[in-house]
């Protein structure tokens, strides 16, 4: 979870990254504001290493750091499982987060979504709201700009199916040793790649 600090080391450029979404403020009871953290929230739930969502700065001023939640909107957001249950009617599977309430050196106070990357399967987007969401779309947020929007190119396509296979694999090694499999480097069957580079090496010498 992001400290304070950390938060306005980030924010100091006045802008979002990859990995952090700033909302404005306003409350869990709001619908389209929910969405709106839903959205951001796939987004950051199929990036490796996942990102955090902090809610209660103007996005339009960013640096400022301003103007914060109120703390009956902040009570809100940091009631973890009532959160979970608004973002599950979105996420397919659900998302895994944390969330905790900071105040900023400006005095705002504003709660952080720390959303972890994906645990086996991407998430999708499971319902529609207006046009903040889309039924079956798969976000990310892309490395060109950082903004959350639906996967549309191969290259992003790519980042997600590898992380996915790298988790199956993992599952599947762990699941190997607790079945007393022995998986050794000389049982792994060669690529065609591999085995190209092997046949051409040995032509030329």
């Amino acid at each position: 979870m992001l400290s304070a600090k950390e938060i306005e080391e980030s924010l100091a450029l006045d802008r979002e990254s990859r990995w952090l979404e700033v909302k404005g403020p306003g409350s869990r009871d709001n619908d389209h504001m929910v969405a709106k953290v839903a959205h951001a929230a796939l987004g950051l739930g199929n990036l490796r290493d996942g990102g955090h969502i902090v809610i209660g700065i103007d996005d339009k001023a960013i640096a400022s750091l301003l103007p914060g939640l109120t703390d009956e909107q902040l009570a809100s957001w940091v009631a973890h499982d009532d959160l979970a249950r608004k973002l599950a009617n979105y996420a397919d599977p659900p998302l895994q987060f944390n969330v905790a309430a900071v105040e900023l050196s400006t005095g705002a106070k504003v709660a952080v979504i720390e959303v972890f990357e994906f645990s086996d399967t991407p998430h999708f987007c499971a319902k529609d709201y207006g046009e903040v969401l889309k039924k079956g779309a798969l976000y990310m947020r892309p490395r060109k700009v950082p903004e959350t929007s639906v996967i549309s190119s191969a290259v992003e396509m790519r980042e997600v199916i590898e992380l996915a296979i790298e988790k199956r694999l993992r599952a599947y090694v762990e699941t190997a040793e607790r079945a007393n499999v022995v998986i050794s480097a000389e049982a792994v069957t060669p690529s065609d790649g591999d085995r190209y580079d092997a046949e051409a090496s040995e032509a030329w010498t």
